[in-house]
């Protein structure tokens, strides 16, 4: 088992003066009021240890026997953290230092995590609303807001179906990605769950590739790409028990045959679209 730390902390807070010019504690002279500060000039010890992990009361034994013997025989020092002054060996004062900076530049990490989901919404918002606009020729006035306010991801995209708010233009999605957002998100609770990473990774790939095809107004697919894709989208939802996992590892099956047909169909079958043809 690995080793764990053991804090404990002085409760009688006895008042320590601190020697600013040496930082290792003094040991305290008999009779020597320069030993006390003031009553209200509290100071915190804690004393850190390591001990291997067992039996509740055997680790409190062992706790005991540790940190007694690192009090007799490590040397304690005093240390400015934070504005409070802490008196401990050197295991526990590393521990107190940087809690507080870990948590601001968590807190502000996160922050920063925030707003960029919003804006990468609105991206993809954009996204798919551009699409009903070129190619479906579909657009609502919610669209065209959203166009006035790249690059295509199916898991982002269909965290837009979700929560209140959502969108509901689902046959857009589908005709991007082939699936419903409610089978993408699924596929990234598979992810997980069940389905290997490698496999999974080439689906999502899979569907990207479609959509950014599908959307674009530079690159068309031929009839045979388009039927391609469907046929291995079909053969990965209804083989086996659905979604099969892992059909790039082992033996190849239906799923794997569709998959490098799809693949190996791109180079010929998708072309690009002179500037001019794009603009008509």
């Amino acid at each position: 088992m690995p080793p764990k730390s053991a804090t404990t902390k002085d409760r009688s807070k006895k008042n320590i003066k601190v020697n600013k010019g040496n930082r290792s504690l003094p040991p305290p002279a008999e009779d020597d009021d320069s030993t006390k500060c003031d009553d209200d000039d509290d100071d915190d010890a804690i004393l850190v240890t390591r001990l291997e992990l067992g039996e509740e009361e055997e680790m409190k034994q062992d706790a005991k026997d540790a940190l007694g013997q690192a009090l007799q025989e490590e040397e304690l020092h005093v240390e400015d953290v934070r504005g409070e002054i802490f008196v401990g060996n050197r295991r526990s004062l590393s521990l107190a230092a940087p809690k507080d900076m870990k948590i601001s530049s968590l807190e502000d990490r996160v922050s920063s995590l925030t707003s960029s989901l919003d804006a990468y919404k609105l991206l993809r918002h954009r996204f798919i609303s551009a699409f009903k606009r070129d190619k479906l020729a579909s657009a609502t006035e919610a669209d065209k807001r959203i166009i006035g306010a790249g690059n295509a991801w199916a898991h982002g995209d269909a965290l837009l179906y979700t929560g209140t708010g959502g969108r509901t233009d689902v046959k857009a999605f589908q005709k991007l990605y082939g699936m419903s957002p409610w089978d993408v998100q699924m596929l990234k609770f598979e992810e997980v769950s069940r389905l290997t990473y490698s496999a999974h990774k080439e689906t999502i790939t899979v569907l990207n590739t479609h959509a950014g095809v599908v959307a674009s107004k530079h690159k068309t697919g031929s009839d045979k790409f388009y039927k391609l894709f469907a046929e291995f989208v079909n053969l990965f939802k209804e083989s086996g028990e659905g979604y099969e996992q892992g059909y790039l590892d082992g033996n190849p099956t239906d799923v794997t045959h569709a998959y490098w047909a799809f693949v190996n169909c791109i180079n010929d079958e998708v072309t690009r679209v002179e500037a001019a043809e794009a603009s008509d």
